[in-house]
């Protein structure tokens, strides 16, 4: 229950919480099981969270002349070689040839993709714990076309997994589950794969592009001093929620200039919910108060008072200057990055090597691997080792939402940090994890909303006759980036 005191709502109010070198050759497929595959992968790897997916990156490639494709997203490449595609008849293609091609390295990229990272093996069923996957197609005039099972095409996939403990898989669609094609093979960065030094330019022009991606300003919001004739409400927001409000403390509701038919007489009355979200204007936000079947919408801004603003609007400066800063250095790395890329198409030169190398020092970047392995088919690849749920507790889950509300979700999906794997539990399985470890568990409601179990939630589970309560909290403002995915899980 909330009480407002004078001009102020004094108690804090939680708000938003209720709301993937031998060669496998596999031949090519006849066109109608083509389209019945396309068809079955939509199915069996939908993404669960309606509007967000991993982008693919579009290639056109003269298909008689193949070419090399480099992923800067990673810094993986495809070597393509002539003549390696066939039509639904086994013959030759000629002419312009499209390429999807996308990567999928962390438990954000699993579980927005919807791919299944779930393997059945002898009866066992088990999770994947992923050095990387990735999922390439090929079409002309929009119609599927084949790999020449004469030729073969090269993939070497950025990693950043260095064991070797990983086999190759690739995806039935009709099916649903994972084909074993071989063991990996990994190649440390630098090493000439295909017997040319065109790796080492690979490698630094990876290293530049993952720093320009890296370097992303965080959003600023501007404090605004707030007007002390108006009327002010405290509100205790939530940071999943709205990261935004959270940037600075002491913030509270100011009541626009535009509601009139606010009255002062809401100010001394007990309402028993508050509740906030994102207004039509840009910085605004929309405060409704409720008791029983009374409730009363009106259009705040957030603002800060005395000290609090002076701090805030100090911090605020500092903030812009670093982003200003970093704008800067972003746009000297791109030049350098473009520069770079050019120079590389004529060939490799000592211009280019430290054109790149200057660029990519700029930043401390992890070592990487390749893992290197041939295709024989396009679709879903993976480099993965199974693994089985964490051991050391296990409950049978129940859910609700923060107010009590029971929940029902088909799936739910457990992140141990420090494993780059992401655990797929269905309706009806028990939670299993290792309480020693940092875990996260979230799923998404029927209505397409992220509902999350964080690390600190999992501290205070109490497990009664192998049951556990799992108390959720809803997102609901909008999420269809993989970045705000990645905000909200913290992963």
């Amino acid at each position: 229950m909330k009480k407002l005191f004078g001009n102020q709502l004094s108690s804090k109010i939680a708000i938003g919480l209720t709301g993937l070198s031998v060669i496998a050759s596999i031949g090519f497929i006849k066109q109608p099981v083509a389209d019945i595959a396309t068809t079955a992968i939509k199915k069996k790897a939908a993404p669960p969270l309606k509007g967000a997916d991993i982008e693919y990156k579009n290639y056109s490639i003269n298909a008689t002349r193949g070419l090399q494709i480099k992923y800067f997203e990673t810094g993986s490449v495809i070597t393509i070689p002539d003549s390696a595609f066939v039509d639904s008849e086994g013959k030759i293609v000629k002419g312009k040839v499209d390429i999807k091609y996308r990567e999928f390295h962390d438990a954000v990229d699993f579980f927005i993709s919807g791919i299944p990272m779930t393997y059945d093996s002898a009866g066992e069923k088990y999770h994947f714990e992923s050095a990387g996957m990735l999922e390439m197609l090929a079409f002309q005039n929009g119609k599927p076309v084949f790999v020449n099972p004469e030729k073969r095409i090269v993939v070497e996939m950025a990693s950043k997994q260095p064991e070797d403990k990983y086999n190759i898989y690739k995806f039935n669609p009709l099916q649903g589950n994972w084909n074993y094609i071989h063991k990996d093979k990994a190649i440390p960065v630098g090493n000439n794969v295909n017997g040319t030094d065109k790796k080492e330019l690979s490698v630094l022009l990876e290293k530049a592009s993952k720093l320009v991606k890296a370097i992303v300003p965080e959003e600023l919001v501007m404090p605004v001093k707030s007007d002390e004739k108006k009327f002010h409400f405290d509100i205790a927001v939530d940071s999943l929620e709205y990261p935004e409000l959270t940037s600075y403390k002491g913030v509270l509701f100011e009541i626009d200039n535009s509601e009139k038919d606010f009255d002062p007489l809401y100010a001394s009355t007990i309402w028993t919910d508050v509740t906030l979200e994102k207004g039509k204007r840009n910085g605004s936000y929309l405060m409704t108060l409720s008791k029983g079947t009374e409730a009363h919408t009106f259009e705040t801004r957030p603002v800060l008072s005395g000290v609090d603003y002076t701090e805030a609007f100090a911090i605020y400066k500092n903030k812009l200057k670093i982003r200003k800063n970093k704008e800067a250095q972003q746009q000297r790395i791109q030049d350098s990055l473009f520069r770079v890329m050019n120079i590389e198409r004529v060939g490799m030169n000592s211009f280019a090597k430290n054109a790149s190398i200057n660029a990519s020092a700029m930043v401390q970047t992890q070592d990487m691997i390749v893992r290197v392995f041939s295709i024989s088919g396009f679709g879903i690849w993976n480099s993965d080792c199974p693994a089985s749920m964490p051991k050391g507790e296990q409950f049978s889950a129940k859910f609700t939402d923060s107010l009590g509300k029971a929940l029902t979700f088909h799936t739910v999906y457990l992140v141990e940090k420090g494993r780059n794997a992401m655990f797929t539990i269905y309706e009806g399985s028990n939670i299993s994890y290792n309480p020693k470890k940092e875990n996260y568990l979230w799923a998404v409601t029927a209505d397409n909303k992220l509902a999350v179990f964080e690390e600190e939630d999992f501290k205070e589970i109490k497990i009664k006759n192998d049951s556990c309560a799992i108390k959720m909290k809803i997102i609901n403002r909008p999420v269809q980036t993989k970045q705000q995915v990645k905000s909200i899980l913290k992963i």
